[in-house]
């Protein structure tokens, strides 16, 4: 069988951006455990006693909550799901959400703070960082003679069957002697990627010889949605080699995103039309358009809605059922159902302008 279309690896559970809009759309009473783990086969056994630790508080919390049947129903879920993780691989964090009609497990690429979380929403913050770190995008792999196209739906890299790919170069390769034949070759393959692009218009990764790349990069009339290359790579990899190389291109092209979403903010800071603070910017997205919203990595704030949902106020009781235990979370929710970008960013990045920033379109 043919390395590039070779099964993929066992799969982890990574979450994608309908897993998170699924998740941001559940209301009532959701349960969110949060928990850094260590990358493996199964869950290590200190890790299974942290996860163990974290539903016992789940248990304990759950006792306040008035409807003790639906409390118990949640508790025994929370249980189905710590059990199914129990059988699954591990990577840098693991992310547990349970609530009345939902039980979803999902393996984070990214470190978190290990936490619990019970609210009328689910905590997604770690969610949306992951699905960030981890977007879809476009792979074509060229060589001399053939093109290759891929795509990664964040779960797994899948090629492209179409009438065109994959292409295949007509006649003998003669080094030197064909320029003109590699370029004819090259425009088709350009052309086919276009007609990819205009169906799913995603970031292009760009895998093959120093050669090749350079010339497909002189003519190519997709330059706009190159987001990066793997140079001077002849082979053809599997399709898990393939994979790799393409979300490490990615990671490179993601860091460059959240830097221009910095600098941005920054900008509008300094202009004086950004919001800054917990408050200001939930009444900020609350009312108006958010366009973007950067906050610090770790930030949280327990607080009760008032006047509809339009302003918040600061608690100091996390654990009472009327009290948001990190309105962080739903303010991060909020901008991306209105159509905003969320960057978050390491800790003390904002600490001049109490963490949290806002932009907004009107």
């Amino acid at each position: 069988m043919n390395s590039l279309l070779t099964p993929p690896r066992p799969m982890l559970s990574r979450p994608d951006e309908d897993d998170l809009a699924a998740l941001m759309s559940v209301r009532g009473l959701c349960v969110s455990i949060l928990v850094t783990t260590s990358p493996g086969p199964r869950l290590s056994e200190a890790d299974r006693q942290r996860i163990q630790a974290h539903v016992r508080d789940v248990v304990r919390r759950l006792e306040l909550e008035p409807d003790q049947g639906q409390a118990a129903v949640l508790a025994s879920r929370m249980r189905t799901a710590v059990d199914r993780a129990s059988r699954m691989p591990a990577d840098a964090a693991l992310a547990i959400y349970v609530a009345d009609a939902t039980i979803r497990v999902f393996h984070l690429p990214v470190q978190v703070e290990d936490r619990v979380v019970i609210d009328p929403t689910f905590a997604t913050r770690d969610l949306v960082r992951a699905v960030q770190s981890n977007p879809k995008f476009l792979l074509l792999h060229m060589d001399h003679r053939s093109a290759s196209l891929f795509r990664y739906n964040q779960k797994y890299l899948e090629p492209q069957l179409s009438p065109d790919f994959p292409a295949l170069r007509e006649g003998r390769v003669r080094t030197g002697r064909d320029l003109e034949q590699q370029r004819r070759f090259l425009r088709a393959v350009d052309v086919g990627l276009g007609r990819h692009l205009a169906e799913t218009p995603l970031p292009v990764v760009l895998v093959g010889g120093e050669r090749v790349l350079g010339e497909y990069l002189r003519l190519t009339r997709h330059g706009g949605r190159i987001a990066g290359m793997a140079r001077g790579i002849h082979s053809r990899p599997a399709l898990t080699e393939l994979e790799d190389i393409g979300r490490s291109v990615m990671a490179d092209h993601v860091a460059d995103l959240r830097a221009a979403a910095h600098d941005t903010l920054q900008a509008r800071l300094r202009t004086r039309q950004a919001v800054t603070g917990l408050l200001g910017c939930w009444h900020a997205a609350a009312t108006g358009d958010p366009e973007l919203l950067v906050v610090e990595q770790h930030f949280a704030m327990p607080v009760r809605m008032v006047a509809d949902g339009r302003y918040v106020e600061p608690s100091d009781d996390d654990e009472h059922p009327e009290v948001i235990d990190d309105a962080v979370d739903d303010l991060i929710e909020k901008v991306l159902q209105k159509g905003g970008f969320v960057s978050v960013v390491p800790d003390g990045t904002l600490a001049e302008h109490g963490r949290v920033a806002l932009t907004r379109t009107r």
